[in-house]
């Protein structure tokens, strides 16, 4: 996201000895003389307008950077200053620049007050504790299989297997994700991505003004600004394969089978399938497993006995045959 700069504005700074407010660009309080303290922040004149700058001099002190704070007296000094310009300290060793940066709009929400948080009441942990207790006991009884010895009652499967013919077909897409092969039919432009930088087809679209702290006493009021994109969106149609027909075979033995066909010169094999249910009795219960594994259908034999896994849903999570 880009950040557009549309100016910048005097903002206000209270004094910590006397309360006077004074212009951010004014180093020392105007009533008691006191420096402004490294940790009183900048505030905006008024949060709801923007009186932007016209002082090329104030503008150009903004850019520099954070002003610093002399270690000896603690006077605010321009941040190329080498020298203190109340007490002449030296300013290159150990002067404490200011913090920069911050949205003063953040800032000042932020330190609205909050009613201090009540201390927790001893039955509220302990209905808390009732309840992560009863939650885990729920999970596991919810989780825990049992063990189940049954006899298959029936069996059934399912085969099906698709085929695909190779036909001109209509589609949409980006123009330049187009295959060279593929025939135009029309174009509109359409919304495709946000981008920082302006491009050809392209609308600026920019959020809310805020201002940035410049630790100078002025604020720069900026915007966060993208470029929404714009590009062709076409209908193009192109040869492709497609599934024309689904040929399925089924029963109710041990010996499935793929279905039967003959393709035309335009057509070939798709994706097939294969699924295969058990019916087990048990203790006068009914369960059904449902698995793509022919092999461990085929061991299916009516009447044979196998080792059931039932979760509390009463649903097979496994099946082995019995040796």
């Amino acid at each position: 996201m880009a950040r557009k700069v549309l100016g910048y504005i005097q903002l206000i700074w209270t004094c910590s000895y006397c309360g006077t407010k004074n212009p951010g660009a004014i180093k020392s309080c105007t009533q008691c003389g006191s420096p402004q303290a490294p940790d009183i922040q900048f505030e905006k004149v008024d949060a709801e307008s923007f009186d932007f700058i016209k002082d090329e001099a104030l503008i150009r002190m903004a850019q520099k950077g954070a002003d610093k704070h002399c270690p000896y007296c603690g006077t605010r000094n321009n941040i190329d200053a080498e020298t203190c310009l109340k007490c002449g300290g030296d300013l290159t060793i150990d002067a404490k620049v200011r913090e920069s940066g911050a949205t003063i709009e953040t800032r000042a929400n932020n330190q609205k007050s909050f009613a201090p948080q009540k201390r927790p009441q001893p039955f509220l942990i302990i209905i808390l504790l009732v309840g992560i207790v009863g939650f885990v006991f729920l999970i596991r009884n919810l989780t825990r299989t049992d063990q189940v010895s049954a006899v298959v009652s029936a069996v059934s499967w399912q085969r099906s297997q698709v085929i695909e013919a190779y036909q001109r077909v209509e589609r949409k897409g980006w123009e330049d994700a187009i295959p060279s092969d593929a025939t135009l039919v029309s174009c509109e432009l359409q919304y495709r991505y946000d981008s920082d930088a302006s491009r050809p087809i392209a609308t600026e679209v920019c959020g809310e003004p805020y201002t940035i702290d410049t630790g100078t006493g002025l604020g720069q009021v900026v915007q966060d600004c993208v470029y929404r994109v714009y590009e062709n969106y076409c209908t193009y149609t192109i040869m492709d394969w497609l599934p024309v027909e689904t040929l399925v075979s089924s029963g109710v033995d041990l010996s499935p089978y793929w279905p039967t066909f003959e393709l035309a010169n335009d057509q070939r094999t798709g994706n097939r399938t294969e699924r295969y249910e058990i019916t087990y009795s048990a203790a006068g219960d009914s369960f059904t497993y449902s698995t793509t594994n022919e092999s461990l259908y085929l061991q299916a034999q009516p009447g044979s006995s196998w080792l059931l896994e039932i979760n509390q849903f009463n649903s097979v999570i496994s099946a082995e045959p019995v040796q």
